[in-house]
């Protein structure tokens, strides 16, 4: 029985005009593992081309990037996209991964700024703007 790897194809490439190199591994990355999971489900004897797939989209799940770090979550992003152009996970699901994205995105983006201390040894909020000396 022959199966197809999913792998990404010079259409693909083209369509992302990101030079970033980061989201680009973590496909990879991801492609990795649903391409062993793959190859290993259809080594069992049996085994229909939906039971790779299947086991091939829950490794690339499993090796999608956590939600913790502004560049984790961006790669996390770009492997969601990617699996939902390549039919890994359907688009009802990527909607519900990047929603979760985005609320992480927010819990950074509203995190309280570090208290600085000033020359005076007086602790001050850094988020201020220092008032000018005239």
């Amino acid at each position: 029985m022959a199966f197809t790897a999913l792998t990404a194809t010079p259409a693909a490439a083209a369509l992302q005009l990101s030079s970033d190199v980061s989201g680009k591994q973590a496909i990879e990355v991801c492609m990795s593992a649903w391409n062993r999971a793959h190859d290993q489900q259809a080594e069992h004897k049996g085994s229909s081309n939906w039971d790779c797939e299947k086991a091939g989209n829950k490794a690339y799940l499993r090796a999608v990037p956590s939600l913790s770090g502004y560049k984790n979550i961006c790669d996390f992003i770009d492997c969601i996209n990617y699996a939902s152009m390549t039919g890994v996970i359907i688009h009802t699901d990527a909607a519900h991964y990047l929603a979760n994205a985005r609320i992480a995105l927010s819990a950074i983006y509203h995190q309280p700024k570090p208290i600085a201390e000033g020359n005076s040894g007086r602790r001050k909020d850094a988020r201020k703007k220092a008032k000018k000396i005239k």
